[in-house]
């Protein structure tokens, strides 16, 4: 109960003393007041168990301010999507960096790898090499057909962080991963691929 509600019930203060979100409560307490005033000899007024218990029930609900209930609403916020996968890519890498057990100071060093692997199905090409800004857009990373299956692959050392990626088919063309975790508009009308590697599993 508040304090200055006790020191109205106790006489201390009086009604016009409170602030107004106490007088009404005020009034509802002289009202339970004057019906044990009143009660006869026999008990309490009828109903006057439940009303001391419903008035109970609302002091123990405390009042909380405003600003809370505006925290707490929920609210509809647009995020652009491309805006969306940065964010979680970031989220990817940062935890990643946090969760790394026993890094050492050679792990977080500027020249730490993390090999990572890049996998595309072009059955018809005859060379398939990965580009990106890993390696200054050159095709100087060249994939694997090791099987004839049609399925290129390599494994790349990579900075931890966030990348964007092509392959080059046959010197010429370039392709979008189709099963990369995002992209980003190149500038030119197509999308690169993003990979984030993190320290902790290189993906």
């Amino acid at each position: 109960m508040d304090t200055r509600l006790q020191a109205y019930l106790d006489g201390d203060l009086s009604l016009s003393e409170l602030p107004s979100e106490l007088r009404r409560e005020a009034e509802a307490w002289d009202g339970l007041l004057e019906d044990i005033r009143r009660g006869t000899p026999d008990g309490a007024p009828l109903g006057f168990g439940d009303r001391v218990q419903e008035a109970l029930r609302g002091e123990s609900r405390p009042s909380r301010p405003a600003w809370i209930d505006w925290l707490v609403q929920p609210r509809w916020v647009p995020v652009p999507p491309a805006a969306a996968i940065a964010a979680g890519l970031a989220l990817i890498v940062g935890i990643g960096l946090l969760i790394t057990p026993g890094a050492s100071d050679t792990d977080s060093s500027p020249d730490a790898r993390v090999y990572v692997q890049f996998v595309v199905d072009a059955p018809a090409a005859e060379t398939v090499h990965l580009v990106g800004d890993f390696n200054e857009w050159q095709p100087t990373v060249e994939l694997d057909d090791a099987d004839g299956d049609g399925v290129w692959s390599g494994r790349v050392p990579l900075r931890p962080g966030v990348h964007e990626y092509m392959f080059v088919i046959d010197g010429s063309d370039w392709v979008t991963d189709p099963n990369a975790v995002g992209y980003q508009d190149d500038g030119f009308g197509q999308r690169n691929a993003l990979v984030a590697v993190s320290e902790l599993n290189g993906t």
